[in-house]
């Protein structure tokens, strides 16, 4: 009824109405719309609850002025006139009048824990004076309740919020000329599982419940989460836990910012934020030294470490590396210190007491031992740097009993130890931590000698080294040896992603025919703009691409610089862009380990190796068209690609097919071939044997059966059989005016009725042959005969009727004789008048056979086109051309290709068939069916 004033002059809920001007000449003409919408729809109102011009009135239970939105003075007064409980029922009445006010009241659940307390349990019922003191608290703070504000469309909001131990609390406010107002306080008391949610899932949830009650403001505005915690950081962080993905999910539908929260501009804000040491200064714990276990684990499997970090509010964070290079015991315990000293700096920790179970890598640190290989010497100098980044910092050993968890998650990321219950995102170190400016190359005195004298140096290969026996221990290095230093890793050349279980290989192997991949223009690499949004919260400008970032990045997270997304059933997918697509697609295809798989399969199988691009089903579907491969050895084609084409004839011998069948069995009169020809109209049938067919038989057989019998025919339909395509037989047809037309090679459904004709001669060859299968020969013209004789079921008569307007005398009449052998002859004028009738009305019988001919095409054609697959081709496509046996690959057998080619169209002669013409520029001979053709991807 008032859509047209809602949000204007009118707001509606339910039954109730309001109308409001801001100027107050207009409101009689704003009264008066609103009348005449009454009256259109005949609905009346009641006098006694109409209240008219006045400044501020009662809406929804709350007081609406000029000012905002005040709570109802009968609502405040029942509960500050309300005397302390004394039973159940009185503290029930009591918190239901707590919660009508609670849009005004900050921190609602935590000033009403105490009552909210009694009613708990089946305790008795006790008022303490606990209870009383909150009870006082509250009606000293209802006494002057807050005015909320209203927000303006598309204004921004701001979010505070606020946790404590058994609650939940936030409140919405806006900015008004310098001025913090609030619009909605919320409060939520916390189950029992929520309370022991870490201090960054609590706040999360506080957001998270924020937007469920207040919806409405969270989808109609911007939103700013004012907060000196990492909030955005958590949520997307990629080892955060299932809830706070879930969480993060959720808020992304909505714009909201997260921001470090200022000083406050409003007392009733201030009072919010009181006693919240968690948005305040955190309060340092007087123990500030952070627990640091670390441990490697070196396998056949592979290499990984585990980190647990332990708080001195003893919070728990845990981690877990695979490690995608070679590496020993020791270099595996060393990587885990470092990983787990990057950690404890993530996390801002400034006393740091690392536990290890190697007596090696402690030893060396603490001086005790003296690292003499390069590499322990390099890793050793990454410790003491990252150390001298905490104020304090001190390495112990433990035995190995003592560091389980770290020796577990170590285990986790080296061989996936099936008895850890725990879920833990097992992360990659692709490189090394350490880099040294050379390579390790060693120089004996001889090649000193070498090139004093100035000789050319000879390539030495690579020194392997024997793994000592023993974990903690190094093998020394001669003293007469000299050791030069190069790259120890090329970045060039990264060490590919291998799967959990899959042992790296000493050296990495790189993905073949990489240097055949060519060139492409990649376009802006779509991670950064999502990067950019994690790392600084900066969107597009446009309002609704900024809203799909928000959706879509809360699916991603970033570690190092590194942008993963989160599976669905996989836990983390790399984010690959450019060229390292281009890579893993075509090793995945066509690579050692490739099956040349469909584009689909490809992709789900790229997404289960643990990589993710936005257009991964597109691009892995196009590459596997264009693969040639995949293209020549594709499946044959059966689906019919063309609309069903009819070929009819008005009258009798217009247009003949013809068709050759053999070789058959010698017959006794040395023949092996039939030569057929078929009305299309009557469906007659004339054929002969031959030992071979030349074209000359073919012009004799046309003269005396077809000429000689029924006339010159307009058309005659034919394969391309050398017969039928000579220049004697084309020459005899243009003398006499007849039409030669041809089917597409290797298509026999062109010259359908011809097929049809050969199938029903052989079928009844064959049934009256016993063991003498050269004795067809005798047998074709009773064939003939009975053929002739049989109603067909286009036409519905006999071709013998349709021919010579009357049905044959069979001899079945002659030993069982009917009424024409036993009447007709009687009356010789009364018979040669039924002859002459039927005579006269052959035209009719043929009028109706066309039409019933005519039926059955419509009805064949649309059962065959319910199963056709459209596939054309235009002038300039690449197409492929189906191999035949004549064309297979030599010894190849089932192994051969299906297709060859490619092609290119020329000439488009008519739906469905094409001309064609190679590479090299030369035509192909005759016109090919789309049947037989494929399109070629480049």
């Amino acid at each position: 009824m008032f859509h047209e004033h809602l949000g204007k002059t009118m707001e509606v809920y339910i039954d109730d109405m309001l109308v409001k001007s801001l100027k107050k000449e207009d409101h009689i003409k704003h009264l008066e719309e609103c009348f005449e919408i009454l009256n259109q729809y005949q609905m009346k109102l009641n006098p006694a609850k109409c209240t008219f011009g006045v400044p501020s009135g009662e809406f929804l239970g709350y007081i609406v002025t000029k000012r905002g939105i005040e709570a109802n003075p009968n609502q405040i007064n029942a509960f500050l006139n309300m005397p302390s409980p004394k039973n159940f029922k009185e503290v029930q009445r009591l918190t239901g009048r707590i919660a009508a006010l609670n849009r005004f009241i900050s921190r609602s659940t935590d000033k009403s824990l105490p009552f909210y307390q009694i009613l708990k349990g089946n305790k008795g019922f006790l008022w303490d004076e606990k209870c009383e003191e909150a009870f006082g608290q509250l009606k000293a703070y209802l006494t002057t309740p807050p005015v909320l504000s209203k927000p303006e469309v598309d204004e921004k909001l701001y979010l505070y919020v606020s946790v404590s131990n058994h609650a939940v609390s936030g409140v919405l406010v806006r900015e008004d000329r310098g001025e913090q107002k609030p619009i909605y306080y919320i409060s939520k008391s916390m189950t029992d599982p929520e309370t022991r949610y870490t201090m960054m899932e609590k706040l999360a949830l506080a957001v998270v419940t924020s937007a469920r009650k207040l919806r409405p403001y969270f989808q109609s505005h911007p939103i700013e989460v004012l907060t000196n915690q990492p909030l955005r950081t958590i949520l997307h962080s990629p080892n955060q836990s299932g809830r706070l993905t879930k969480w993060a999910v959720e808020l992304s539908e909505y714009d909201i910012e997260y921001k470090s929260w200022v000083s406050m501009k409003a007392q009733v804000l201030a009072d919010f934020l009181t006693e919240l040491p968690v948005l305040g200064t955190p309060e340092q714990p007087e123990n500030q030294t952070w627990k640091l276990y670390v441990d490697g684990s070196s396998s056949k499997q592979g290499s990984g470490v585990g980190i647990k970090l332990e708080s001195p509010t003893s919070e728990i964070l845990e981690q877990s590396f695979r490690l995608l290079f070679n590496a020993s015991n020791n270099e595996a315990e060393y990587e885990a210190l470092i990983a787990g000293l990057r950690l404890a700096q993530g996390v801002g920790a400034e006393e740091v007491v690392a536990y290890c179970d190697s007596q090696l890598v402690v030893n060396q640190f603490n001086g005790d031992y003296e690292a003499k290989d390069l590499r322990m010497e390099a890793y050793l100098e990454v410790v003491k740097s990252l150390s001298k980044d905490f104020k304090k910092f001190e390495l112990i050993r433990i035995p190995r009993g003592e560091n389980t968890t770290a020796d577990a998650l170590a285990a986790l990321a080296s061989t996936s130890d099936p008895e850890l219950k725990r879920i833990i995102p097992v992360e990659c170190i692709a490189e090394r931590s350490i880099k040294t400016d050379k390579e390790v190359l060693v120089v004996t005195r001889s090649r000193a000698a070498a090139r004093e004298r100035g000789e050319p140096e000879v390539e030495l290969p690579p020194v392997k080294r024997r793994k000592s026996k023993k974990h903690n221990k190094e093998p020394d290095i001669l003293p007469e040896t000299v050791i030069e230093t190069e790259p120890i890793i090329e970045d060039d050349h990264p060490e590919p992603d291998l799967e959990p279980n899959e042992h790296p290989e000493p050296e990495p192997r790189v993905f073949h025919e990489i240097d055949q991949i060519p060139a492409k223009d990649w376009g802006a690499d779509w991670r950064e703009p999502i990067k950019r949004y994690i790392m600084t919260g900066e969107l597009p400008k446009n309002k609704w691409q900024a809203r799909k970032m928000r959706i879509v990045s809360a699916k991603f997270c970033l570690s190092k610089d590194t942008l993963y997304k989160r599976g669905v059933s996989d836990p983390y997918l790399l984010c690959i862009f450019g060229p390292e697509v281009e890579i893993v697609v075509r090793e995945v295809h066509e690579g050692l380990c490739g099956s040349h798989a469909s584009g689909r399969a490809m992709a789900f199988k790229i997404k289960r190796m643990g990589y993710y691009w936005p257009t991964m089903i597109t691009d892995c579907v196009k590459f596997a068209q264009r693969c040639k491969r995949c293209q020549l050895h594709a499946p044959l084609i059966h689906q019919p690609s063309e609309l069903f084409s009819s070929i009819s004839a008005p009258y009798p011998f217009m247009r003949c097919s013809m068709d050759i069948i053999g070789p058959l069995h010698r017959s006794t009169r040395g023949a092996q071939y039939l030569l057929v020809l078929t009305d299309y109209f009557s469906k007659w049938i004339e054929a002969e044997a031959y030992a071979s067919i030349k074209d000359s038989a073919v012009n004799t057989f046309i003269w005396k059966n077809i000429i000689c019998r029924h006339g010159v025919p307009y058309e005659i339909v034919t394969d391309n059989g050398p017969q039928f395509i000579s220049h004697e037989f084309e020459a005899f047809c243009s003398e006499w005016g007849i039409k030669v037309s041809y089917t597409t090679p290797r298509y026999p459904q062109r010259n359908g009725q011809a097929e049809a004709a050969n199938k029903t001669i052989l079928s009844n060859l064959k049934k009256r042959l016993s063991h003498l299968k050269g004795g067809w020969y005798d047998e074709l013209q009773p064939v003939l005969w009975a053929y002739r004789t049989t109603p067909k079921r286009p036409t519905g008569e006999t071709p013998f009727s349709l021919v010579y307007g009357m049905e044959a005398v069979v001899p079945a009449e002659l030993n069982v004789p009917g009424l024409r052998r036993t009447e007709a002859p009687l009356n010789e004028e009364e018979n040669s008048a039924m002859l002459d009738d039927s005579l006269d009305t052959i035209n009719e019988r043929r009028d109706q056979a066309l039409i019933r001919i005519q039926n059955y095409q419509q009805a064949a054609a649309r059962y065959y086109n319910s199963k056709v697959k459209s596939r054309p081709f235009f002038v300039g496509d690449y197409v492929l051309r189906r191999v035949f046996d004549n064309k297979k690959e030599e010894g190849a057998g089932k192994l051969g290709i299906n297709w060859e080619g490619p092609y290119i169209v020329t000439e488009v002669v008519r739906n469905g068939v094409y001309r064609l013409k190679d590479l090299e520029g030369s035509p192909v001979q005759r016109p090919w069916n789309v049947i037989n053709l494929k399109k070629f991807y480049v």
